[in-house]
């Protein structure tokens, strides 16, 4: 196959993807605010009861879709209640609602 073959090809394998902005807005928020660059993604994720596999996908531009339970997890072990969280998100972000952007990933 040419390489040009192989570039068709892989731009038809990419997909339209929802991102929900509360779902960035949530994963930037923690990125920004309590991640360091100092700090290993394992050493981030031991100290707040998840896997080094989530706090890459945190870390991502999109975030990802971060679960309830997680999110409850780093709260906890932040000592911060989760509707104090969602109000700092607020705080930084605006109302929070249900918008979402297209993205080809």
């Amino acid at each position: 196959m040419t390489n040009n073959n192989l570039q068709n090809n892989k731009s038809k394998d990419k997909k339209p993807t929802k991102v929900f902005l509360i779902d960035r807005y949530i994963c930037n928020y923690i990125c920004e605010k309590w991640m360091s660059n100092d700090v290993s993604n394992r050493s981030f994720g031991k100290s707040h009861g998840i896997h080094e596999g989530i706090v890459r996908k945190i870390k991502e531009v999109d975030g990802y879709k971060i679960p309830v339970s997680t999110l409850t997890t780093i709260c906890f072990y932040k000592g911060i209640k989760m509707s104090d969280f969602f109000k700092l998100i607020e705080e930084k972000y605006g109302p929070l609602n249900d918008d979402f952007e297209i993205i080809i990933k």
